[in-house]
C-alpha cells in the first residue's frame, strides 16, 4: 500500500515528474549507447569514446546557447530601482536625487513640445507656404533628401499632433454637430495636442527636437518607441512602492524618458563607416559602461480616471498640484551568456582531455602492435 502511494506522489508531482523524465531519457538515450560502444569495445574504452562524444555535444550545443543567448541561459539584462524622487511643485524635480548624474538633468527647463511643433510649422508655412500642409503629397522643388525627410516628419506631426479648428476636423467627426459643438470638440482636441510631451513628438518627427539642449547635459531624450523596457520597469516600481498610493498605471501620465551611459551608439544620419566603426569599437569595448534611465511621471486630475463603463476613456490631464516623479533606474546587463560560456569551456577541456586519453591509448596499442608484428 505505501508502494502505490509514492507512485500516486510521482503521478501528481510535475517537478518529480519531470527529473524522473529527464532521468529515464539520459538512462535509456545514453545508457544504450554506452551499453552498445562497451560491449563492443570494452567498458573503460567505451566510456571514454561516450564521454568524448558527449562532451564534444555539449561544447557545439553551449556554444550556440552561448552566441544567442538561448538555452541554459543566466538573467537577462533588466532595469533595477534606484530611487524614486519626488520633486518639489515649481523646483526641480531631481534636485533631491542621491545620484549625482541625475542632477545633471534641467527636465523642468526643457521646452514645450507643441511650441516646437507650433514653430516648425511656422517657418515652413513661411519658406514653402501654406499648401506644403495641404492634403496630398505635395513637396517643393529643389530639396534634399534629408530636408524631404524632415518636412514629411513636420506633416505627419502636425497631423498628429498640430492645432485644430473647425475647417481641419475630420469629415467623419463633424456630421450632426452644431457649431458650439464642433467648436468644443476643435478646442478639446487642440488641448489634447497643447499637452504632448517631448518623448512623445520625439517618436513622430525626431529632427523637431533641438540636439543642443544644454538642460539635458550628459542624458538624452528617449522617444516613446524606445522607452519600452524602461518605462515598463518604472511603471512597476511605482506601483509597488510603498511611498505612493497609486492603484494603476491610469492615475498617473508618463511625461518623458531619458538615458545616459552605456556603450555609445550610431551617430544622428550615420553612413557606412560610422556603423562599420561602431560595431569594431562595440567588439572592442569589453567592459560595458554603466547605463542609467530616468522616467518621469505626473499624477492626472480625478476626473481623467472616472471612466464610465461602455464610454471612451477621458483625456488623461495632468494635475498641475501635484509634484513631478522621477524614476531613477541602473540597468543590470545580468549575466544571460556568462552561464553558457562556463558549460562551453568546461565541455570543451573535458573533451580535449578525453580525446588526448584516446589518443595516448592509440599510440601505446599502436606500439604494441608493431613489437608483436616484429616478434612474428
Amino acid at each position: 500500500m505505501d508502494m502505490v502511494n509514492v507512485i500516486a506522489g510521482l503521478a501528481w508531482d510535475p517537478e518529480i515528474r519531470g527529473f524522473m523524465a529527464v532521468l529515464t531519457g539520459v538512462v535509456v538515450l545514453m545508457g544504450s549507447v554506452w551499453l552498445v560502444i562497451s560491449t563492443n569495445t570494452g567498458v573503460r574504452l567505451g566510456t571514454l569514446i561516450a564521454g568524448a562524444g558527449f562532451f564534444g555535444w555539449m561544447t557545439i550545443m553551449a556554444t550556440t546557447w552561448w552566441i544567442y543567448g538561448i538555452g541554459y541561459a543566466g538573467d537577462r539584462p533588466v532595469f533595477e530601482q534606484l530611487e524614486i524622487v519626488e520633486g518639489d511643485v515649481g523646483g526641480r524635480a531631481l534636485d533631491f536625487a542621491e545620484l549625482d548624474r541625475a542632477k545633471e538633468l534641467s527636465s523642468e527647463r526643457l521646452p514645450n513640445a507643441h511650441d516646437l511643433l507650433v514653430d516648425a510649422h511656422a517657418a515652413a508655412v513661411e519658406k514653402y507656404g501654406e499648401s506644403v500642409f495641404g492634403p496630398g503629397d505635395w513637396q517643393p522643388d529643389g530639396l534634399s533628401a534629408s530636408e524631404l525627410a524632415d518636412l514629411a516628419e513636420l506633416r505627419l506631426a502636425w497631423t498628429d499632433f498640430g492645432t485644430v479648428t473647425v475647417d481641419t476636423l475630420p469629415q467623419g467627426e463633424i456630421v450632426g454637430k452644431t457649431d458650439e459643438e464642433l467648436a468644443a470638440l476643435a478646442e478639446e482636441q487642440t488641448a489634447r495636442n497643447q499637452a504632448i510631451t517631448l518623448s512623445e513628438l520625439a517618436a513622430v518627427a525626431p529632427s523637431l527636437i533641438p540636439s543642443d539642449l544644454d538642460e539635458l547635459g550628459p542624458w538624452r531624450l528617449l522617444s516613446t518607441a524606445d522607452m519600452g523596457e524602461a518605462q515598463a520597469s518604472a511603471i512597476a516600481f511605482l506601483l509597488d512602492s510603498p511611498d505612493f498610493d497609486f492603484g494603476s498605471q491610469n492615475e498617473f501620465r508618463i511625461l518623458n524618458g531619458f538615458t545616459t551611459g552605456g556603450k555609445r551608439g550610431l551617430p544622428e544620419d550615420p553612413n557606412r563607416w560610422d556603423r562599420i566603426s561602431t560595431q569594431i569599437r562595440t567588439a572592442l569595448t569589453l567592459k560595458h559602461p554603466t547605463g542609467y534611465a530616468i522616467i518621469q511621471v505626473q499624477a492626472v486630475t480625478a476626473d481623467s480616471i472616472d471612466n464610465l463603463p461602455g464610454t471612451a476613456p477621458k483625456r488623461p490631464i495632468v494635475d498641475e498640484t501635484q509634484p513631478v516623479i522621477s524614476v531613477v533606474m541602473i540597468r543590470n546587463l545580468g549575466n544571460l551568456r556568462q552561464l553558457p560560456a562556463f558549460v562551453a569551456i568546461g565541455s570543451l577541456l573535458i573533451f580535449l582531455a578525453l580525446a588526448y586519453m584516446l589518443h595516448e591509448r592509440d599510440k601505446v596499442v599502436m606500439a604494441r602492435r608493431a613489437e608483436f608484428a616484429g616478434a612474428a
